[in-house]
């Protein structure tokens, strides 16, 4: 099987623990590039904080491809050009933000460059404002929302997140697609938006079949893409469910996963050469491990 587009979830996957993309990894990438391969990054993150890995990670953005907010925003990274944007409609939002002010969570809105927050000293707030450079938004009373949003994104333990997650499951499920992307980051988005029919939906665009897609995860809001590739491959370190799903597990974020699995697909097995001009050693200045807590996990 010829593989034509490479998608790649970021935190756990494509970056180590670190905050690196591994010498291995970033020949293989460009092995595949080099040989055709469209690679897509698809991640939480909004579409500023991807526009910022770009440039920190010092990758080559013509013809790379953006998934944003969990498959709500697809753009290209070069031109910034926007291919499809699918945002909440105000009034789910506001009943999401009804349902949340009763438990003692952190609430915030990605819209766009955006991000809108009660709470301007929030931790979790600035972590994010910082990370993803976004412009912070005030709004006091979050029910009261009046602009789609691409995303809400709560932040709190764990134990409370759940029992949260279910509450908005039952009031809102038929109106909104919701996943952990982390232990402390329960996230909600339009009907039918993930990083699965994001990328079913630019693949189609570009005449690629799913089976030629390889997608790479480790976290709950991966499970639609690995389930919509034609080969899905579940990093060493991936939640349960993932490496359940998934066609392949490979090694972990710190053990070269992916380049493992491109090795296969894009040289027989054999590691493509690497050069000294990958930058193998440029570190992301905000790691996941240091958006979920002071000092990571």
């Amino acid at each position: 099987m010829s593989y034509r587009l490479i998608v790649t979830d970021i935190d756990g996957t494509l970056l180590s623990r670190q905050g690196l993309i591994l010498p291995g990894t970033r020949a293989e990438l460009a092995r595949a590039r080099a040989a055709g391969a469209t690679l897509a990054l698809a991640s939480g993150r909004p579409l500023p904080g991807l526009r910022r890995l770009v440039r920190d990670m010092h990758l080559d953005p013509s013809g790379l491809v953006l998934i944003g907010v969990n498959g709500a925003v697809v753009a290209d990274a070069a031109s910034g050009q926007v291919y499809n944007r699918r945002a909440l409609e105000p009034s789910i939002t506001a009943r999401i933000c009804t349902i949340a002010q009763s438990y003692p969570v952190t609430t915030m809105f990605c819209a766009g460059d955006d991000l809108i927050a009660a709470d301007p000293d929030a931790e979790r707030v600035g972590m994010e404002v910082k990370g993803n450079e976004m412009n912070f938004v005030h709004l006091p009373d979050m029910t009261r929302v009046e602009v789609p949003v691409d995303k809400v994104l709560l932040c709190g333990p764990n134990k409370v997140l759940t029992e949260l997650a279910g509450v908005i499951r039952a009031e809102v499920g038929q109106d909104t697609e919701s996943s952990f992307s982390a232990p402390y980051y329960f996230e909600a988005t339009a009907a039918g938006v993930d990083k699965g029919s994001a990328v079913r939906a630019y693949a189609e665009s570009v005449s690629i079949p799913m089976e030629q897609v390889v997608a790479f995860g480790d976290n709950y809001n991966d499970l639609p893409m690995i389930n919509a590739a034609g080969m899905g491959v579940a990093m060493g370190n991936a939640v349960e469910e993932v490496r359940a799903a998934a066609d392949r597990v490979t090694a972990s974020h710190d053990e070269e996963g992916i380049a493992e699995v491109l090795a296969d697909l894009f040289g027989d097995g054999s590691p493509a050469e690497r050069s000294e001009e990958l930058k193998a050693n440029t570190m992301y200045e905000v790691s996941f491990e240091e958006l979920l807590s002071p000092g990571g996990e």
